[in-house]
């Protein structure tokens, strides 16, 4: 073959080449949808708003307050094409409740007004679902009554064993005898967990601080402001 007919037989092979390589990227590329065709939802979460704050995973609510469940679409474009169903379900029974992108849980909510799962459909009858629980937990509550009480004198010295005795309590049921206590003395923070109780000495004459925090298993808790106590010395610092 003369050297011009190989060339020409090189450019013709390597055009050959390209077109394979071409139409392979072209293979590979994410053609955009036909205007019809069905829109495809990857994922479907859940967010909890109540006074301000969101919360996607624990999805709990105070019951004395009113709350807004919102649904959210990935990818979010397909949001507004969408019809939304918020489902109360229990046994083989499942009634609608909502039908928006988002639902409102009243204030003291009966249990069939908090829905448990969401299912979303596109245009031509594909649906996906998602299960999901709202916890309703109230804050547990520490009595204001404690031992030593605000403003007494106590006496003794560094040797004498002080009492510190409170009492918490949780309206939920699920939370009975798991409330976790820190009893705060002089700013120093001690974790006494179930105990409504301790005995602590060393204590020296003066003025002196304390203050219980109670927390639940889902960290709602309460704290009482800081309470005042008096040691007086009346021993002389013998035990």
């Amino acid at each position: 073959m003369t050297p011009a007919g190989m060339r020409k037989g090189f450019r013709i092979a390597c055009g050959a080449v390209f077109v394979v390589v071409a139409l392979a990227l072209l293979g590979c590329l994410d053609l955009p949808d036909a205007p019809n065709e069905s829109q495809y939802v990857e994922r479907v979460d859940v967010f909890l708003f109540q006074e301000g704050n969101q919360d996607s995973t624990l999805l709990k609510i105070r019951p004395n307050d009113s709350a807004v469940i919102k649904a959210s679409v990935y990818p979010r474009q397909f949001k507004n094409s969408l019809t939304f169903r918020w489902l109360y379900c229990i046994g083989d029974s499942t009634a609608v409740i909502g039908d928006s992108l988002t639902y409102t849980i009243p204030s003291s909510p009966k249990i069939h007004d908090i829905p448990n799962a969401l299912e979303v459909a596109d245009g031509v009858g594909n649906t996906i679902r998602k299960d999901f629980k709202v916890s309703v937990n109230m804050a547990p509550t520490l009595y204001t009554k404690t031992i030593p009480a605000d403003g007494d004198t106590l006496y003794g010295n560094v040797h004498t064993s002080i009492l510190f005795k409170w009492k918490s309590y949780d309206f939920d049921s699920f939370d009975e005898n798991k409330l976790e206590h820190t009893l705060v003395i002089d700013g120093v923070e001690y974790p006494v967990g179930r105990l409504e109780k301790i005995m602590q000495s060393g204590f020296s004459e003066g003025e002196h601080t304390f203050q219980i925090m109670v927390k639940d298993s889902f960290g709602d808790a309460d704290t009482l402001p800081v309470y005042r106590f008096y040691m007086l010395d009346t021993l002389g610092g013998t035990p």
